[in-house]
């Protein structure tokens, strides 16, 4: 069952992310046991898993750490007039970038220094959203060890919303730099991906299952990286936008 093969039957008419979730998982069992039925089997539980939005009754609070890449928009799309009125009386040329943060799916990543794959549903990445709007978090570079807060603060987190990407939805996060280095390698594209690091809550029906995403509790950091070096944890996140210099109109 490849990923250019036609769609299966058993998921032809649900949401993209359900079927690409649905083909990924058959062929990461198929490549572990050989056996086609047992792929078939596993793929099916997941599907179930996912239409059903499974509240399970084993739970845990975790942090998590997710991948994406930044993106790019137009300043008017993105920045709500009062927050830019704000910060241009301390900086009269702001500089923003605005992260495409996740998407409905599976994403890859930490939870608790051990490699785990996360399920987010429609809910979910609304949550996350709505904590990212908040506008408590930070730009850091590079991740934070786990239970801690040192890296410097190269900016802030000022706005978020949801848009449809791709058929599924994904959180937005617009970011303050207000670090010139920061912004410079930004723009060059040096740091070209981000990670969330916050805490959820996640649930699952048995230890052998995907994680749920349940909640989203805070959102610390968004922490920048390169491409180069690590891969973004949500499958398709790509670069939204970089807004500089935005000048008052005479």
């Amino acid at each position: 069952m490849a990923t250019n093969n036609p769609v299966p039957r058993t998921v032809k008419d649900q949401p993209r992310y359900i079927q690409e979730a649905y083909i990924r998982e058959f062929e990461r069992v198929e490549g572990l046991t050989g056996n086609a039925d047992t792929a078939k089997n596993a793929a099916d539980k997941l599907f179930k898993a996912l239409v059903k939005n499974v509240v399970a009754n084993y739970q845990s609070k975790m942090t998590v750490s997710i991948h994406a890449r930044v993106c790019e928009m137009a300043a008017e799309d993105t920045i709500p007039a009062d927050i830019l009125v704000e910060i241009k009386r301390i900086d009269p040329h702001p500089f923003f970038a605005v992260f495409d943060a996740g998407g409905e799916g599976i994403s890859t990543g930490s939870v608790n220094n051990k490699h785990e794959r996360k399920i987010w549903s429609f809910a979910a990445i609304k949550a996350l959203a709505n904590k990212l709007r908040e506008g408590t978090a930070g730009v850091i570079v590079g991740h934070n060890a786990l239970n801690q807060d040192s890296r410097p603060k190269h900016g802030r987190i000022v706005h978020a919303f949801t848009k449809k990407i791709r058929n599924s939805l994904h959180a937005l996060a617009v970011a303050y730099i207000n670090d010139k280095e920061a912004a410079e390698r930004i723009k060059k594209g040096e740091l070209d991906i981000c990670s969330i690091e916050g805490d959820v809550i996640l649930a699952r029906p048995n230890p052998q299952s995907n994680w749920f995403v349940k909640a989203v509790e805070t959102i610390q950091n968004l922490a920048l990286g390169s491409s180069s070096e690590t891969s973004p944890g949500f499958v398709g996140a790509g670069i939204l936008a970089t807004i500089q210099e935005l000048q008052d109109k005479e």
